[in-house]
């Protein structure tokens, strides 16, 4: 066997393991009794209901929900009810004139009594309050951004779950392709036995074809460890338990009958983007921001209206006490007239927020649509890859079938028998990492197109 073609193998394979792998074994064996059978569409539903990040935003959604509703209730009157009570250790007096009352009278004159009592109850309602509208506005605001992030959340994890899923199929493939080539190495390594045996090859044919075998074996511990890490990061996502076994129902080959056509879809449509959208739901927020800034230049309207009792005496006998009960009612008109231009100030800040605001979403839309258009390149190049790929494992195919045969007739050597195996294993390998890299490429597409299915 040609030891750089093995060592591009073992290179190729240490790479697709890295993709799941991130350097660390994983030597934890699953129980066989807990079984869950997973397609993508599954998997994603699975998330979206059971992830902790999606739950936080479904709370949070209903956090600001509640300051929403708690906006409103400014609309509504609000009632207050108090009550006090006074001892007057020296009574309140009025100051007389000289002689009022006759000669000797006027000066200091007590009144009142020891204690006094006062009960009352108020109630007022806002009329006219620009602010309290516009704040009313900025919840409203909050509420959507709040539902914005949250349908961001569960794009981020659709797009999540679809990598850690294909990263499940190639693993499992690449181990599938592995397999096979050890077992196509130990056919070989029976014939060239029995060849042997009946004195028609060499001991030293015997002995590459031992090596071979035992060359491919680290390449299918990693190919294992790698499906293992695969699964665990996929149960992370999932947040299902690690003691649970995951069995996918379909494989890279399936999507690549399904995606074959998806790469010339040529649609680079970024209105849906979550990102684009919160910060537009911002820019809305803050021009509601001025307007409640600018409101405090408006006058506000409220009705009031009070009922009181209260009584003095110097007793504690209230069985016998004489309440005066007045009950009031009106208007209050609020107009600002200066306030140190205060408001003209905050006005020009928050005027430069939206301009840099502004800013930021053009430069937004800008990185979006780069983005866009390397998904859909990346997603053209590996459908050629993806075709080239085809071709060359159908060709590696031919190739070690030849090859097999010109050995078993005893026209060809070992050597060329190895190459062919090397070249037919890394031909498939090649081909999965194309799918891969193409169903890859294709979810960012959708997340950055904003799209959730």
């Amino acid at each position: 066997m040609s030891m750089s073609l093995q060592l591009k193998l073992r290179r190729l394979v240490f790479g697709l393991s890295a993709l799941v792998f991130s350097g660390t074994t994983v030597f934890a064996q699953e129980s066989e009794s807990n079984v869950l059978e997973l397609n993508l569409q599954k998997a994603i539903e699975i998330a979206m209901s059971d992830n902790p990040m999606i739950r936080i935003a479904e709370k949070e959604i209903k956090r600001v929900d509640y300051s929403r509703k708690e906006a409103r209730s400014g609309l509504l009157p609000s009632v207050n009810g108090e009550g006090s009570y006074n001892r007057n250790f020296n009574k309140p007096v009025i100051f007389m004139p000289e002689g009022i009352f006759g000669p000797g009278s006027g000066g200091p004159i007590e009144m009142g009594y020891d204690n006094s009592f006062t009960g009352a109850v108020s109630a007022s309602l806002p009329l006219f309050s620009y602010s309290l509208l516009q704040s009313i506005r900025i919840s409203d605001h909050d509420v959507e951004i709040a539902l914005e992030s949250a349908r961001a959340s569960k794009i981020n994890m659709a797009a999540e779950v679809r990598k850690a899923y294909y990263t499940v199929l190639l693993a499992n493939d690449s181990y599938k392709v592995i397999r096979k080539s050890i077992d196509n190495a130990n056919e070989n390594l029976t014939n060239v036995r029995n060849l042997f045996s009946q004195g028609l090859v060499a001991e030293y044919d015997v002995i590459r074809s031992e090596v071979q075998v035992r060359n491919l074996m680290p390449s299918l511990i990693q190919a294992q460890n790698g499906v293992s890490m695969s699964e665990m990061m996929l149960r992370v996502l999932l947040g299902v338990h690690q003691d649970i076994n995951i069995e996918v129902t379909d494989s890279l080959d399936d999507y690549q009958k399904m995606r074959t056509a998806s790469a010339g879809d040529a649609n680079f449509d970024i209105s849906a983007n979550s990102d684009l959208r919160k910060l537009d739901l911002q820019m809305e927020r803050m021009q509601t921001q001025f307007q409640l800034v600018r409101s405090q230049r408006y006058p506000t309207l409220a009705a009031f209206a009070q009922y009181q009792f209260t009584a003095q005496s110097n007793d504690f006998d209230f069985g016998n006490y004489q309440w005066a009960k007045p009950f009031i009612g009106g208007l209050t008109l609020q107009i600002p007239i200066f306030r140190g231009f205060s408001v003209s100030h905050q006005e020009k800040q928050v005027k430069i927020g939206m301009e840099q605001m502004a800013m930021q979403r053009e430069y937004l839309d800008r990185n979006l649509t780069l983005q866009v258009r390397n998904a859909y390149t990346n997603m053209q190049r590996a459908q050629e890859q993806i075709e080239s790929g085809q071709m060359g494992v159908k060709q590696a195919e031919r190739g070690f079938s030849i090859a097999r045969t010109r050995y078993q007739t005893g026209s060809g050597t070992l050597l060329e028998l190895n190459d062919a195996e090397i070249a037919l294993t890394q031909a498939k390998l090649t081909l999965n990492q194309a799918l891969f890299d193409l169903l890859s490429a294709e979810a960012d597409f959708i997340m950055i197109q904003g799209q959730v299915e």
